[in-house]
């Protein structure tokens, strides 16, 4: 299962997306059905060993939980959450579904047209039911929880006032609202937004356009400008969270309400440390940090047994907050938050480690101070090769910059690359990037471009069991792998980091 932009752009070449996500695991949780069947059997021991502590530590705190709390979720991968309206209680899916004429009986008479969760990839006047509802009087038109990412012409339905669009895969605003003159509450949340001028469509018709004829007229509106327009909700799209695009919105459309999810500046107590680099990895806080607010969330319903809460209501600072509590809690009567057990790589070749160990405090040598090239990570040096099949998608000036790249460092790849088929010469022959550091220091973090897991190798003069890759197994349970002159094998999709500082 991809990401939300992997299945929009496998949507969009035609191919089925996986939206059913009830088997996902909550930030760590119990092994699926599809990573079983897709380990070897050794694998799949360990896995089911890790899961029985996790569990063990679970039920000796809430033994009510001997199976994680199910997390209610929609056919889009989002929680559903329950709140209290006004006339009893309802299912609010973090979108605003409800909000859209709530307390008003046309929400659900024939005004309404209810288009939401039919996996429709593409909207056609035909899908309404005209027999029940005439085009004329459509007020409410409800398109959420779909994988749309463009619209037709809306001519046809000129008095809605009312429009959903949440839970699609929108990365801009269709131009096709502007044919919606009455439309007073647009509902945009949970996209793909970009966070232009001409994707929010406040741009002028000449610059959406192209056409510079048009860009003197200064009486001409933008497509926003020319609705009647009382609130747009861009709520949690991420690429549309800075305050200072809202300040842009709200100057060009005045009157109108905007709701959005304001990521930067960071809200106070969402974050602590602006980066790894920054966080004590000896810190639980540091060690969640990583995860994002939805993994969090689905955590403390699925492993701490609390009620799902609204997002609005619930925000990010306040889910850490209540995460922690819950922790210490269970640590006041065990003397540490979570279970920690040690595990070893294997042991690579004492030839290939000594010429690898050469070759890597040359380059340490000539460039100290020079190398680091992921800035959010603590290390003296940091940087990373990658082969030429990566190359691929690359423009020109990339490629070669890439390829000079990895004739400058050949023998650390070449001497890399052996090592690694000694170990698992089928992991050798598929991953395409190194990252080769000196002096990396704690700094939990989440590798958001893996699609598996990672090998992790470290060479010095540190102690033996030190300086290893701490990794997050579960709510419960962290692994201390060993990796001193050994390759261990990590998902790095997970919160990791290193144990200390290595020398």
């Amino acid at each position: 299962m991809g990401g939300k932009a992997a299945r929009a752009r496998a949507a969009r070449k035609g191919l089925e997306v996986v939206t059913n996500l009830s088997s996902h695991r909550p930030a760590g949780g119990a092994p699926t059905a599809h990573d079983l069947e897709n380990s070897s059997p050794e694998c799949n021991q360990i896995l089911l060993a890790l899961e029985e502590l996790e569990m063990t530590a679970r039920i000796k705190f809430r033994p009510h939980l001997r199976q994680r709390k199910e997390i209610p979720m929609d056919n889009h991968g989002s929680m559903i959450v329950s709140v209290e309206h006004g006339c009893g209680q309802q299912q609010d899916n973090e979108d605003g579904k409800n909000e859209i004429g709530e307390g008003s009986s046309d929400y659900h008479d024939k005004h309404l047209c209810d288009l939401s969760e039919k996996n429709l990839r593409e909207f056609t006047l035909a899908l309404i039911p005209v027999e029940r509802i005439s085009f004329q009087h459509i007020t409410n038109l409800d398109l959420s929880r779909n994988e749309l990412w463009d619209l037709p012409s809306l001519e046809s339905i000129p008095n809605v006032e009312h429009l959903n669009l949440s839970r699609n895969w929108f990365a801009k605003l269709p131009q096709s609202i502007g044919d919606l003159t009455k439309l007073k509450t647009l509902i945009a949340s949970h996209n793909m937004l970009r966070s232009s001028r001409a994707s929010l469509l406040i741009d002028q018709p000449g610059e959406i356009d192209g056409n510079e004829s048009n860009l003197c007229e200064s009486s001409t509106k933008s497509i926003l400008q020319s609705l009647e327009l009382v609130e747009i909700d861009l709520r949690f799209n991420q690429n549309c969270g800075h305050q200072k695009l809202k300040d842009v919105i709200q100057q060009e459309l005045p009157s109108v309400h905007i709701k959005m999810t304001i990521n930067f500046p960071c809200p106070v107590g969402a974050f602590v440390g602006a980066s790894a680099a920054e966080r004590d990895p000896s810190l639980l806080r540091s060690q969640l940090e990583p995860w994002s607010t939805t993994a969090l969330r689905r955590r403390l319903v699925a492993d701490f047994g609390d009620k799902a809460s609204s997002p609005e209501k619930f925000p990010r600072a306040d889910v850490m907050k209540r995460l922690l509590e819950l922790y210490q809690e269970e640590s006041e009567s065990r003397n540490t938050p979570r279970t920690i057990i040690q595990a070893s790589g294997t042991l690579i070749d004492d030839l290939y480690r000594e010429k690898l160990l050469l070759v890597l405090k040359k380059w340490k040598d000539e460039w100290m101070g020079k190398n680091l090239e992921r800035t959010s990570i603590r290390a003296e040096n940091y940087m990373i090769l990658t082969s030429p099949k990566s190359w691929e998608p690359l423009g020109r000036k990339k490629r070669q910059k890439a390829e000079a790249k990895l004739n400058e460092h050949r023998e650390i790849w070449d001497l890399a690359k052996i090592i690694m088929a000694s170990v698992d010469n089928e992991f050798a022959s598929k991953y395409s990037a190194l990252a080769v550091t000196h002096n990396f220091q704690g700094s939990p973090h989440i590798d958001r471009q893996n699609v598996g897991p990672f090998y992790g190798l470290s060479l010095g003069d540190f102690d033996d069991k030190t300086g290893g890759i701490m990794v997050e197994c579960s709510a419960r349970v962290v692994a201390n792998v060993n990796t001193k002159n050994r390759l261990g094998k990590v998902d790095g999709r997970f919160s990791h980091w290193v144990s200390i500082c290595l020398i």
